[in-house]
C-alpha cells in the first residue's frame, strides 16, 4: 500500500466523519443554514480523493477514492440546491385561513374550519420521506403536552397519499393529526408549494415549503414562519414561546 491509498483511506474517514456529523444535526433539528465544518470536512475529502488517483492507489485505493469523491460531491451538491423560492404565502395576519380539505391518516374527511372553537399550529411538510421534516415533527410531538397545555391543536399537511400517511402514522404515532393533500389543493390555496426533484414519485412533483402557521379559535392567522431552506426548521421549544402570548389563556 503505498501514499496514494493512504491518501484515499484518509480521505474516505473524512467523508463518513462530515456524514455522521450532518445525519446528527439533521436528526435532532439542529441543522445550520451554512454547514461550514461539514462543507470544509467535504471539501478536503474531495482534494484527497482527487490527490489520491494521481498517486496510483491500486485498485483498493481507487475504490475508496471514490468512496470518499461522491458522497462529498454530491453533498455539496445538495446543499447548493437546498434553498427554497421566494414566495409569498396566501396569507394575511389577522384574516381568516384559506380552508384546508383532505383526509386524515384514520381514513376520515378533514377540514380546518372544523377545528373552529380551538387554536390549530398547521404545519405543511414535505413527506414522510423527509427526514428534515420527520425530525422537525418529532420534536413538535415531544413538546404536545405543552401545546395542548396551551390548548393549541397540533395538525400537519403534506403531499403524501392516503397510504402513505396511514402508514407513516401507524409508524410513528405522533401525537399530532397528519393529513393527506395528494392535490396540493390546500397547499395551493396558501400558496406554499413548488415543483422540486424528489426520490419519490419524481423526477418532479409539487411539494410543500416547510411553513408553520398559527391559527386562532377564530379561524384567523395569528402567526406564521416559513423555511427560506428545507434543511432548516423551526424548534419547537422556540415555536411554543413564539405562539404562547397569543393563545394564553
Amino acid at each position: 500500500m503505498g501514499f496514494g491509498f493512504g491518501l484515499a483511506a484518509l480521505g474516505m474517514i473524512v467523508t463518513g466523519i462530515v456524514m455522521l456529523a450532518y445525519v446528527a444535526k439533521m436528526r435532532s433539528n439542529r441543522s445550520e443554514m451554512h454547514h461550514v465544518t461539514e462543507q470544509v470536512g467535504a471539501v478536503v475529502a474531495l482534494m484527497l480523493g482527487v490527490a489520491a488517483f494521481f498517486l496510483q492507489p491500486g485498485i483498493g485505493g481507487a475504490l475508496l477514492a471514490v468512496v470518499a469523491i461522491v458522497p462529498s460531491g454530491l453533498f455539496l451538491i445538495s446543499l447548493r440546491l437546498s434553498r427554497e423560492p421566494d414566495q409569498a404565502p396566501n396569507m394575511v395576519i389577522g384574516q381568516h385561513a384559506p380552508e384546508i380539505k383532505g383526509v386524515a391518516a384514520d381514513g376520515t374527511r378533514f377540514r380546518l374550519s372544523h377545528l373552529r372553537g380551538h387554536p390549530v399550529l398547521l404545519k405543511f411538510y414535505r413527506g414522510f420521506w423527509c427526514q428534515h421534516c420527520l425530525a422537525e415533527l418529532k420534536e413538535l410531538a415531544s413538546l404536545a403536552g405543552e401545546f395542548e397545555q396551551l390548548g393549541v391543536q397540533l395538525v400537519a399537511v403534506s403531499a403524501d397519499d392516503e397510504a402513505e400517511t396511514k402508514r407513516f402514522a401507524a409508524k410513528r404515532r405522533f401525537p399530532i393529526q397528519l393529513v393527506s393533500d395528494p392535490d396540493l389543493e390546500g397547499h395551493k390555496a396558501y400558496n406554499v408549494h413548488h415543483r422540486k426533484f424528489t426520490p419519490t414519485r419524481g423526477p418532479f412533483r409539487e411539494l410543500a415549503i416547510p411553513t408553520t402557521v398559527l391559527i386562532g379559535a377564530d379561524g384567523k392567522v395569528l402567526w406564521y414562519v416559513q423555511s427560506k431552506d428545507h434543511r432548516v426548521r423551526p424548534h419547537a421549544d422556540w415555536v411554543l414561546g413564539m405562539i404562547a402570548p397569543f393563545v394564553q389563556k
